[in-house]
């Protein structure tokens, strides 16, 4: 048979009219519970107020609202952002939750600094940071890095309570990483509050999702505690044969034995099925193609296309207080991560500019890692300089093997595609094995004098160890390499909430990769200044941020001008640029999130035979980002449990990786609508509210779309 761009297709399930009959009537009677309670309201639903300090925040800890005060991320201490000489930003459970955020790149939508990609990759947290590409080694849960790679899957959401997004380079706790930051997934802790929550959700592409939460303390004193979190999800996405299906579990149980002693087990399962899609081509889609406009919900591969991914992992945390201002602190985890992908592949356009080449692969990707970091924390005196003082050591062993088996399969018409096609034929099989160790010692001294100035620096010392092998062969190449880095950063606390900071930072990575004479390549290095200030009066739900910045990467590889088949280490990145935060309750009912970024990410040096890309912008990197979010509670007109949100988000023009194509800027419109009344809760997301139909990014030989309008709509009961 034939759909509406007159794909055909074998025999599949039908989408039932009858569920998207079921969403529209929930649609519908989610818009009208406002006005079918409002007379009730008063009598029935308590205003939600915010109490500014009412409760004490803590860097791990659940935050009431938007607006966050204390993180760890940057300094591995519980502490107050506006004592922090670097940027941070904190992306709240609540801000999750209000912006129906379903996946990590959607929940930092509105973080200065932060750019999106891979668009067509929803199975991987594919971020930007300051122009750099953030891969799994910046991507940290729980301060412990996650050693997996980018086909194994993407973090839920659901089961996070807070996201620290570190920007800028940050070796000195954590180790191997970009330069670009750390992003810092919290994951929802135990609690001695009960905690009952259930959640039906509903949405476009027929989408249906359960959730639950619960929490509470299991005995009478509450020493212990414990969380579940859960998550189950089915549905289609708005790219043809393309499921988003998840199970998410998430057990955790807090034990205090005794004062000033913590344990605490954090356990995960997750398995999802999304099938990757590796974008359509520039023409038709970014470029003219004489054939028309390619589909936007155009699938390159074919309906049989399976891609399954398994986690688990499970981390045991452990605080120990030695005396009054000492402490011992250790965290470890272990993880499995499992991936079994078979698809058709894209491969060159043939000369009529419609038909599309393409292979088959069978892929196995299989991940097994444990991270542990142990440090001691102490607190002394000397006249009037208060010392917090951190020395640490992490670690992390990383086996990391992958396997692709290669057939042949037909071309597809990319503008009348008939699927149903099967792969033949043997054309080889690669992979790899590797087992990664790495090994940190740490020390940092975070000094307060007079009340006034802050003054947090330290050093660190790496040593890595790789192992190589193909996967077929059993002799491993082995190779090592140290790096040392440090950061040293100075923050002046004047009256009134303002606080000036400078600050000095290194990074470095680790690069698995050898010349064409056999040497392996050296780590690549970032250095970072930074000057910012920050604003946050005193008794105030308000932080506001400015940051100016230079970051350099060098060692950078670049294409051999004596053998183009291989690369040397003659290239460096330097990004410059400013960004500016604001976070604040405007007043009882008003909250507001706004940002804007300017980046300005150029290639300065390259080998000969790329002398032609100096100069040029950095890959999906856009100069000017801007986005705001404000939501209102009716506090004031009779309907205090009806608060209704807007944002807008603005992404520059970027240059493709590759091409050097120019994509067009495009401005993205989001709505949400939430009611309370008594137990209940209904909320209603709008995203991409007028369904602007752009490209996210585009790369060698493909651009990704954006995702169009998007509506969820969700049922939640607590008690």
């Amino acid at each position: 048979m034939k759909n509406k761009h007159n794909k055909q297709r074998p025999t599949l399930p039908q989408r039932h009219v009858l569920s998207r009959s079921l969403q529209a009537a929930l649609l519908g009677a989610v818009c009208s519970v406002p006005y079918a309670h409002a007379q009730q309201a008063e009598e029935k639903t308590l205003a939600t107020v915010t109490v500014s300090g009412a409760v004490e925040q803590t860097a791990t800890g659940h935050v009431d609202g938007y607006v966050a005060k204390r993180s760890a991320s940057a300094t591995k201490t519980d502490t107050p952002l506006i004592e922090t000489p670097q940027s941070v930003s904190v992306v709240t459970a609540d801000q999750i939750e209000a912006l129906g955020a379903t996946s990590l790149r959607e929940a930092l939508g509105y973080t200065p600094g932060v750019g999106i990609q891979g668009n067509g990759y929803r199975d991987a947290d594919n971020v930007v940071l300051r122009g750099f590409a953030v891969d799994n080694s910046s991507i940290r849960r729980d301060g412990l890095r996650s050693p997996s790679n980018t086909f194994t899957g993407a973090q839920e959401p659901f089961g996070l309570e807070r996201v620290d997004v570190l920007r800028g380079a940050a070796s000195l706790l954590y180790g191997a990483a970009e330069p670009g930051g750390i992003v810092n997934l919290v994951t929802k802790r135990p609690t001695t509050d009960s905690l009952h929550e259930v959640s039906v959700e509903l949405g476009s592409y027929q989408r249906k999702q359960v959730t639950g939460d619960f929490g509470g303390a299991l005995n009478d004193d509450g020493s212990l505690a414990y969380r579940f979190t859960v998550l189950k999800r089915d549905s289609d996405t708005f790219i043809d044969f393309v499921p988003d299906n998840r199970l998410y579990v998430a057990p955790a149980l807090t034990w205090k034995p005794a004062a000033g002693t913590s344990i605490t087990l954090l356990a995960q399962y997750q398995k999802s099925r999304y099938n990757r899609q590796w974008g359509v081509a520039p023409q038709g889609s970014l470029l003219p193609n004489p054939n028309g406009k390619l589909p936007y919900d155009l699938n390159i591969g074919e309906p049989t296309d399976k891609k399954e991914d398994t986690h688990k992992n499970i981390a045991l945390l452990i605080s120990h207080q030695l005396g009054e201002q000492t402490s011992l602190n250790f965290a470890a985890r272990h993880s499995d991560a499992l991936m079994h992908w078979n698809y058709a592949g894209r491969d060159s356009l043939q000369d009529d500019l419609r038909t599309l080449n393409r292979f088959y692969v069978n892929r196995m990707e299989h991940v097994k890692a444990w991270t542990m970091d142990a440090y001691l924390q102490t607190g002394f005196q000397t006249g009037a300089a208060t010392h917090q003082v951190v020395l640490g050591v992490d670690a992390s062993d990383a086996d990391n093997r992958r396997l692709r088996a290669y057939q042949f399969i037909a071309p597809l018409d990319l503008f009348a595609p008939v699927y149903g096609a099967k792969p033949y034929g043997d054309d080889g099989a690669d992979g790899y094995k590797r087992k990664e160790r790495l090994v940190g010692l740490y020390a940092q001294d975070q000094i307060k004098i007079d009340q006034r100035w802050v003054v947090v620096a330290g050093a660190r010392h790496d040593d890595v160890k790789y192992k190589n092998s193909g996967y077929f062969v059993t002799n491993w190449n082995e190779e090592k390499t140290s790096a040392t880095t440090g950061s040293a950063g100075l923050v002046y606390l004047a009256d009134g909430g303002v606080a000036p900071y400078l600050s000095y930072s290194q990074s470095f990575q680790p690069q698995s990769d050898s010349d064409r004479l056999g040497q392996r390549f050296k780590p690549t290095k970032g250095k970072q200044y930074e000057a910012g200030v920050r604003y946050q009066p005193k008794q105030s739900n308000t932080l506001l941020s400015a940051a100016v910045y230079q970051l350099t990467q060098s060692n950078v590889l670049s294409t051999d001008p004596v053998d183009s088949d291989y690369s040397v280490q003659l290239g460096a990145v330097r990004a410059r640029g400013l960004e500016l935060e604001a976070r604040t309750d405007v007043s009882r009912d008003l909250r507001l999130i706004a940002s804007y970024t300017y980046t300005d990410a150029k290639i300065t040096k390259a080998s000969a035979a790329d002398q032609a890309s100096v100069g040029l912008r950095q890959p999906n990197t856009p100069r000017s980002m801007a986005s705001a979010w404000a939501d209102y509670q009716f506090t004031g007109a009779g309907l205090p449990g009806l608060r209704l949100g807007g944002g807008v988000r603005y992404v520059g023009s970027t240059l493709s990786s590759g091409d050097n194509y120019t994509v067009p800027a495009y401005t993205v419109l989001d709505a949400g609508l939430n009611y309370q009344q008594g137990h209940w809760k209904y909320a209603l997301n709008l995203k991409n509210l007028a369904d602007r139909r752009y490209l996210a990014e585009c790369g060698s030989g493909y651009c990704n779309y954006g995702d169009p309008r998007q509506v969820l709509v969700t049922a939640t009961y607590r008690w």
